[in-house]
């Protein structure tokens, strides 16, 4: 799993940026539960693709649907920067440990 393109989100809540992170692949079951040792997930299962929220406390949320290549990073704006930046560095671990 590697991370394609990252694009401002078109609108987020105040004080908070939002960034759409694509992948080259479509997100899974096993990929969500990699980023969910990050914080706290919750998964609502009622849709045909399951969302997920995970809470990063203090940092980000993730948020999103299994089966897509693509979900929104919710970041207060006085640390967006080494979020991405420590992010990227945990998405490239995934592909070296599980691919």
């Amino acid at each position: 799993m590697k991370i394609i393109k990252i694009s401002d989100a078109e609108s987020c809540a105040d004080g908070n940026i939002g960034y759409d992170i694509y992948f080259d692949n479509n997100t899974d079951q096993k990929f969500i539960g990699y980023l969910a040792k990050l914080g706290k997930i919750k998964i609502d299962n009622t849709f045909d693709n399951p969302y997920f929220k995970i809470i990063v406390k203090g940092n980000f949320t993730l948020k999103g649907s299994i089966g897509r290549n693509f979900l929104r990073m919710i970041v207060p704006e006085s640390i967006f920067k080494q979020i991405i930046k420590d992010f990227e560095k945990y998405i490239s671990n995934y592909q070296n440990k599980y691919l």
